[in-house]
């Protein structure tokens, strides 16, 4: 049984354990129940337990904020995050201005977060700029990014949080609770996310778009995170998407411990290549999680060695990114 109190000294050197039937058992760091990343998780959890000698075990916390210091440390083994996640803890621009440099990317998955205001159907909010003056979710504990992403929204749309009315909550879902509830006018929420379906299903829910400009994009890429995009999803992907609908996106990663064995990230990585269309049928934030996408373009934190050497044989591994592990892990200070 995985003992949840244990030192990171221990975990760092021995992160699987003796299970039944000779399992190795890993924890998997994730957000908590009804979030996008819980369900990612879970999904990831799920394909790799059943395909390979691995059982993983979905350990839900708070959000990054929560975990990624006890990953650092080697307390658990695993965990599924966003590039823009990642990218915080990764340089340190973070709530508690603390760098963590103990994890490796294990594979990338592209676009898969899509991101937006979230309103009820019947809402008169239309367009960014109609906010102003609106109830906004605000402050969202453990999840830095999302700040910044709101930030980042206000300021495309011309304003500030004097402009609104801030309503401050814990974490995504509960927004999305206050949104039921009519507590706040708009919310930010994930694409797919299950607490957005099931809102769907109370009260009618509705996606804001983003303005599609190059402006709009800079903004988020100064403001959240170099590697954020706008991205359109088309009309009735999810719940509550009505026409096609510029949203804010990223990469999502799932990540290990520096520490964790090679063979352990070998069984991992092979049960998620040689099983991708799993993980496309879990969740649609999965599909980007393709062979191509794998070694992601921009990453903002190493690869794990086992990792590189695992893409290598796959011929997805080149010299652009082998560049760009070396500068990634002289920043690390590996």
């Amino acid at each position: 049984m995985f003992r949840q109190m244990m030192t990171g000294a221990a975990l760092g050197v021995a992160l699987t354990f003796a299970g039944t039937a000779g399992a190795q058992v890993v924890a998997l760091a994730t957000d908590k129940a009804g979030t996008t990343f819980n369900t990612m998780g879970t999904a990831v959890a799920s394909v790799v337990s059943e395909n390979s000698s691995l059982k993983i075990i979905v350990r839900p916390y708070a959000g990054p904020a929560a975990w990624v210091p006890v990953m650092n440390t080697g307390e658990v083994g695993l965990g599924v995050m966003s590039a823009n996640s990642a990218f915080q803890s990764f340089t340190g621009n973070n709530e508690t201005k603390t760098a963590h440099k103990n994890f490796r990317i294990v594979m990338a998955g592209e676009g898969s977060l899509m991101l937006g205001f979230l309103v009820r159907k019947d809402s008169p909010i239309k367009t960014y700029a109609d906010l102003k003056g609106k109830r906004i979710s605000s402050e969202f504990g453990g999840h830095l990014s999302i700040g910044n992403s709101l930030a980042a929204s206000l300021e495309i749309a011309g304003y500030g949080w004097n402009d609104v009315t801030p309503v401050p909550v814990v974490g995504a879902n509960d927004g999305i609770e206050a949104l039921v509830a009519d507590r706040l006018d708009a919310t930010w929420a994930s694409l797919g996310q299950p607490a957005a379906r099931e809102a769907d299903t109370q009260i009618g829910v509705r996606y804001l778009g983003a303005p599609n400009t190059p402006e709009a994009e800079a903004i988020y890429q100064k403001v959240v995170f170099p590697g954020a995009r706008i991205s359109v999803a088309k009309d009735g992907m999810v719940p509550g998407l009505i026409g096609e609908t510029p949203l804010l996106s990223y990469d999502a990663y799932i990540v290990v411990n520096k520490d964790v064995s090679d063979e352990v990230v070998g069984k991992l990585i092979a049960a998620l290549w040689d099983n991708n269309e799993k993980l496309w049928a879990a969740h649609r934030s999965m599909s980007g999680f393709t062979h191509k996408a794998a070694v992601t373009t921009a990453p903002v934190a190493p690869y794990h060695p086992a990792a590189v050497a695992f893409y290598k044989t796959k011929g997805v591994w080149d010299a652009a990114a082998e560049a760009k592990q070396a500068k990634l892990m002289a920043e690390s200070g590996s």
